[in-house]
């Protein structure tokens, strides 16, 4: 049996005791949420992303962020000796343009070869992943749109499997009466050749929209170097409560998953945060509440002077089973 049966059947097995059907298609690494704070709210990003693995779920975030050079790394454990990993860097170099850019590997496992009598023939591993970098536009205060290319790479020793793509990502953010903030994006517009035969990957529409509800605000006078003027601005306190929900359409799903996530800020140095599936797929039929997405998750900042934050996160998504991920966000 060639190895890209082989994988397929692993990652069927993988899915069909809860997730979507969506998530048997070539190349469905690339719709797992990537970095811990995502996973914590169950994959809902799209309108909330606050750190470089925006670039992973809306490019459009990226020109959004508060800290615009951040630099993020991340793993998340999964089953059967698999790992998902991660690195994504975001820096502006304008008053108006972000760009970001990440890698994403996904180990897929050590597979054992054998002959038509089974006797072993050795090991190997098969590598999947992709490079992407992509740059955001602020339009206004309010609003960003964004873009990223995305270059995707399969390796495996069986040459059916080994294949290269190329894909496209586009995003938009924008604020909605300064109480709520409104994401949008599309994922993976593009094609990987395995061989002689060419695939779609498995393209994902997102929309959702998210309110940050701050525990206080704090007033204070700013005077402009040029003119000698006053004003004054409002800094909302980093003590804060997140309400999000977010609808994504997967390409192969019979209906929509939506997601409702939460975030509390409780301390400037500690958050928790988590996020569940509350209508989708489950077993091949739309229900509410489906048991596939449930996640939780918290962060640390590791110290209050130096912007270093450490995320973790329990979640269960793709498989019924619990990973975990941990990511560590530094600023540049």
């Amino acid at each position: 049996m060639g190895i890209a049966v082989v994988l397929i059947l692993v990652i069927v097995a993988d899915s069909l005791s809860s997730q979507e059907i969506a998530t048997s298609a070539t190349q469905a690494y690339q719709l797992r949420p990537i970095g811990a704070r995502a996973a914590a709210f169950s994959g809902m990003q799209v309108a909330c992303a606050d750190d470089p693995t925006a670039l992973f779920s809306n490019p459009a975030c990226i020109g959004y962020l508060i800290d615009k050079q951040l630099i993020t790394g991340g793993v998340t454990m999964l089953s059967m000796g698999r790992s998902l990993s991660n690195v994504a860097a975001t820096f502006d170099i304008g008053d108006a343009i972000s760009l970001g850019t990440g890698i994403v590997g996904y180990d897929a496992g050590t597979l054992v070869r054998r002959d038509a009598n089974g006797t072993a023939l050795g090991t190997n591993t098969v590598w999947q992943g992709f490079a992407t970098i992509g740059a955001s536009a602020r339009l206004n205060t309010q609003t960003s749109i964004g873009v990223a290319g995305r270059i995707a790479y399969s390796s495996a020793p069986d040459p059916a499997s080994t294949g290269s793509g190329a894909a496209v990502d586009v995003g938009f953010i924008t604020s909605l009466l300064d109480v709520a903030t409104f994401g949008a994006s599309i994922q993976n517009l593009g094609t990987m050749k395995f061989g002689t035969e060419q695939i779609a990957l498995p393209w994902i529409v997102r929309v959702g929209v998210c309110s940050y509800i701050p525990f206080a605000e704090e007033v204070v006078e700013t005077t402009s170097p040029t003119l000698g003027t006053t004003d004054t601005v409002t800094i909302p306190s980093r003590e804060r409560v997140l309400f999000g929900i977010e609808a994504q359409q997967r390409a192969g799903a019979t209906t929509p998953t939506i997601i409702a996530g939460f975030e509390v800020v409780p301390h400037p140095l500690f958050a928790i945060r988590g996020g569940m599936a509350i209508y989708g797929e489950e077993l091949g039929k739309p229900r509410l509440f489906p048991a596939t997405l449930l996640s939780g998750g918290i962060s640390v900042w590791l110290t209050p002077l130096y912007p270093l934050r450490l995320d973790y996160a329990l979640a269960r998504g793709f498989t019924a089973q619990f990973v975990h991920t941990l990511s560590l966000v530094a600023d540049l």
